[in-house]
């Protein structure tokens, strides 16, 4: 190769580098409709359980979300539910609203209404990641108003949400 088509190759790549350094990266979004697919529950030493809601949504919008999930399955069919069904569906579920944050991949929720009065007005904070039309947040940490830490992120453990698309904004 001669000095000339050195230079110009050089030339090339120097452009070709510098069009893509300015080229900016796809803004992270959780804006749309999910659907839970699965919550595993990670212990301190690496071992996990998994959960599978059979319902449950989360939909973010406009800064807002609402959270809903249960891996209650009744066979219940009628307004009148007994108590220890109610009892049961209620131990197996997470419902909370409020609003949301999301900055470079930390999303943080802070709840205006929860189901657990524990939660309500408390903060949640999640690694956001996707793989496709999957949504993966780690969580981080959960802490009531009175910043009392989450029982499962008190012992070391945390959970790991796994959201399907559903709807885009």
């Amino acid at each position: 190769m001669n000095k000339k088509n050195i230079t110009l190759l050089s030339i090339s790549i120097l452009i070709l580098a510098t069009i893509f350094s300015f080229t900016s990266k796809k803004k992270l979004s959780v804006e749309g409709v999910w659907r839970f697919v699965e919550v595993k529950t990670v212990k301190p030493d690496g071992s996990s359980t998994s959960t599978f809601p059979k319902e449950g949504l989360a939909i973010f919008s406009d800064n807002h979300y609402s959270i809903n999930w249960t891996s209650h399955a009744s066979e219940t069919r009628s307004w009148q539910v007994a108590d220890t069904t109610k009892l049961s569906r209620f131990n197996q579920s997470i419902i909370n609203t409020g609003s949301f944050e999301l900055k470079d991949s930390i999303l943080t929720t802070k709840a205006i209404f929860a189901m657990n009065p524990m939660f309500s007005n408390g903060i949640a904070t999640f690694k956001c990641s996707f793989a496709g039309d999957t949504l993966i947040l780690r969580g981080l940490s959960v802490v009531s108003s009175d910043n009392v830490s989450h029982p499962t992120y008190a012992r070391g453990s945390y959970f790991v949400n796994k959201l399907l698309r559903v709807k885009s904004k």
